[in-house]
């Protein structure tokens, strides 16, 4: 097997790449930056996701492709979001299909079915009954639906939802409660005893190998999480306890939070208080039972280990330093350009 991997220098993909070097599995990696030196058993390719025929030529003699590439920041633009989340999520579906790639798997999240109620339980057949609120969730349901509706015998494509990620590369959401802490406090919602679906990076990665493999999963989405059940005062405690940061404080209530949120006071978007106030639990049977899943880190020891991780980069100032921004206006500008301009020639 040789894997075509998008967001390769993220928290996903690095965590994809580990694993796939661990097996000999030669990797085809597409970055935007500088290409790195460290290639021992990965190809590296310039490119971005709006330069279908770069990432192509990335997929050449690939058999998988996983396209962990996203904007994940939930305040981002709506001009940065569809250009990302949807746009370069059919570029690279083109981009794959054109290179010979047989397995499309799209590293996707549960914030599709985001609302602001409780979701228990929530299975891969049940639905909103509308397009979720937030624009980063309405991108990610396009993009979703953009994978499934484009799989077929040539190519077949697989969805993983995925659960709260979090890990020792990430570059958003340790930052963010570095940043909130420092600027008073980083808050729950109410007393932080809602249930809070979370996915440790490892976990994720372990998932999508075996989607990569299992040819009973074509055609399929399945949602992906940690194996224990976590209160959010309890997940939140122990980041900021890994980030050397003061416990989080309790805050209103999930009605008053969700006023708050809406009128623009208070510190927290509405996402941010659906994140934090509402109970979340999703069904992972079918990735147990069709990819063989069974989620191998457990929470006191992940978070025992990024205390660890943390502490040999520098703490929490070294976190902030590598925080990761979103796209720009004109960056996103330039890539419009580049597609529109026949410079990025899109593969048929």
């Amino acid at each position: 097997m040789r894997v075509f991997l998008t967001g390769a220098t993220g928290q996903v993909g690095q965590a994809v790449m580990r694993r796939l070097k661990a097996e000999s599995v030669e990797v085809h990696a597409l970055t935007r930056g500088p290409l790195p030196t460290d290639g021992a058993g990965v190809r590296w390719f310039a490119g971005d996701l709006g330069d279908p025929a770069a990432m192509a030529k990335a997929a050449a003699g690939c058999d998988v492709a996983v396209h962990a590439a996203r904007e994940c920041a939930h305040d981002a633009s709506l001009e940065v979001l569809g250009w990302i989340n949807v746009a370069g999520t059919e570029n690279a579906l083109k981009a794959a299909r054109h290179a010979g790639v047989k397995r499309f798997v799209h590293v996707g999240c549960v914030d599709v079915t985001l609302a602001n109620h409780d979701r228990v339980n929530w299975n891969e057949d049940k639905a909103l009954g509308h397009r979720p609120r937030a624009p980063h969730a309405r991108a990610e349901l396009e993009a979703e639906e953009l994978v499934i509706g484009l799989g077929d015998g040539k190519m077949s494509t697989v969805v993983l939802r995925a659960a709260t990620v979090w890990g020792p590369d990430d570059r958003w959401l340790l930052p963010r409660l570095v940043r909130e802490a420092r600027a008073g406090g980083v808050q729950l919602v109410g007393l932080g005893d809602n249930l809070v679906a979370t996915c440790h990076v490892d976990n994720l990665a372990d998932a999508i190998l075996r989607a990569a493999q299992q040819a009973g999963a074509a055609g399929s989405l399945y949602h992906v999480t940690d194996d224990e059940m976590t209160l959010a005062r309890d997940f939140y405690s122990g980041l900021c306890q890994a980030l050397g940061l003061p416990a989080p404080r309790t805050g209103a209530g999930i009605t008053v939070a969700s006023l708050k949120a809406r009128l623009g006071v208070g510190g927290l978007s509405l996402t941010d208080v659906i994140h934090r106030g509402r109970s979340t639990s999703f069904d992972v049977s079918p990735a147990r039972e069709q990819l063989g899943y069974a989620p191998q880190v457990r929470m006191d020891e992940a978070l025992a280990a990024l205390t660890r991780a943390i502490v040999v980069r520098g703490g929490a100032d070294a976190i902030m330093k590598e925080a990761r921004t979103a796209p720009n206006a004109d960056g996103i500008a330039a890539q419009v350009r580049r597609a529109s301009d026949g410079s990025a020639a899109t593969p048929t």
